[in-house]
């Protein structure tokens, strides 16, 4: 029922909003509940290998150059591993490392005229960040004295990299929402899942951020104009040559002009052919109340998702275990002996673990149905057979509708 909005093709890189809301995100823990996509996941991996890297180089005090970096991670990655990698690393994680351009040295120890990107991490990340938040009491914050980058910091820095990768998805999953019909407010801190309708895969390409520029680059021409005003400062050309490039690189520009884009119309928002004919306001009331219940699955407590999923194993355990007492034709029986028999007769691998856990919760969900008693140290499970397990599993399912509805 809710209107999914399109997705550009627009790359996306960390949003231009307060310091203090933009790391809020590098605070909380790790999450293991939402999904990124795959190219960022792969992203992160490769900041992982890049760290390592760039770790054990450091603490060598051997000097880190890119194509001695690039070199390594491949290796480590068995994945090609270009510039495109590290100005993504720098877009997500500016404060990470530290990029220059030196002269490259002969074997004599003379400097060339070539030069080489050398990366050293950026010990003081921390620092960098805070002074973003506008933090006052930076100074007094405990230096890295012994100028190593210890496990410690990274873990640290790939928490705040995966943080910062989730943070996008949450912007683009924020806009997302948004464009839904009725829209849905959401606050990040409160997100366990994502949307059902959204596509995490869809997700836009993470933005580069460029290096720090070669110094004495040879000058690229891309325009005639640009090789007029260089062929000026050289020497003096022909007057009439000089008309005529310019009159080129007048009609070049004018070509290139880019052509006004077209006003976007708002299109209504298409109806499902189950629910045409209806009227407006019951339309509008089964997309609000939908799209009330899309927010309480979106907010869901991980405890209250993981009791849900119990709950609804329970019904089917319920039913095998009437059967189980049945066929054995008796009141009560060894816990150890009707684990062991659920695990036999349900559908698909199961651990026994689990099934002692959903054991036990059934007899707390079933209103006395199933007991359990501990009898001289072994314990026993009884089952009311006076009560329909139609009634039994009715219950539960209630049970389960008034679980999903809170």
């Amino acid at each position: 029922m809710c209107r999914v909005p399109p997705v550009g093709g627009v790359k996306v890189s960390p949003r231009k909003v307060p310091a203090y809301e933009r790391y809020h995100y590098l605070t909380r823990p790790v999450s293991k509940t939402l999904v990124l996509p795959y190219s960022y996941r792969m992203l992160a991996e490769v900041f992982r290998s890049t760290d390592t890297v760039v770790s054990m180089l450091f603490n060598r005090r051997e000097p880190i150059i890119f194509s001695k970096l690039a070199k390594a991670v491949q290796d480590m990655m068995r994945k090609n591993f270009g510039e495109k990698f590290l100005k993504q690393i720098k877009c997500v994680f500016p404060q990470a490392y530290l990029y220059a351009w030196e002269k490259v040295l002969n074997k004599f120890g003379q400097k060339k005229d070539e030069y080489q990107l050398r990366i050293s991490p950026n010990l003081d990340f921390k620092k960098d960040i805070l002074t973003e938040f506008g933090a006052n009491d930076i100074d007094a914050m405990e230096k890295n004295s012994a100028g190593r980058l210890t496990p410690e910091l990274l873990v640290e820095r790939r928490g705040i990299f995966h943080n910062s990768l989730l943070q996008l998805v949450k912007d683009q999953h924020r806009t997302f929402l948004g464009g839904l019909d009725p829209p849905i407010l959401v606050n990040d801190s409160e997100l366990t899942r994502w949307h059902r309708s959204f596509d995490v895969e869809s997700c836009r390409e993470i933005d580069t951020v460029e290096l720090p520029p070669k110094p004495n680059v040879e000058e690229k021409f891309t325009t005639a104009q640009e090789v007029l005003e260089k062929a000026n400062q050289i020497y003096n050309i022909n007057p009439k040559l000089a008309e005529s490039l310019q009159d080129a690189a007048a009609k070049i520009q004018e070509g290139s002009a880019p052509a006004p884009a077209p006003t976007p119309v708002a299109a209504p928002p298409p109806v499902p052919k189950a629910f045409k004919g209806l009227n407006p306001k019951l339309l509008e009331m089964i997309r609000a109340k939908e799209a009330n219940k899309a927010r309480v699955e979106m907010t869901r407590d991980h405890g209250e998702i993981k009791r849900i999923k119990q709950l609804k194993r329970l019904p089917q355990l319920a039913r095998l275990t009437r059967s189980l007492f049945v066929s054995e034709r008796k009141v009560s029986l060894t816990q150890e002996f009707v684990v062991k028999k659920l695990v036999q007769s349900y559908p698909g691998s199961v651990e026994s673990s689990l099934i002692l856990e959903d054991l036990r919760q059934l007899c707390v969900e079933s209103d006395g149905w199933l007991v359990l008693h501990l009898v001289r140290n072994t314990e026993f499970v009884k089952l009311d057979g006076s009560k329909d397990i139609n009634t039994v599993t009715t219950i539960l399912e209630t049970k389960i509708k008034k679980a999903e509805a809170v």
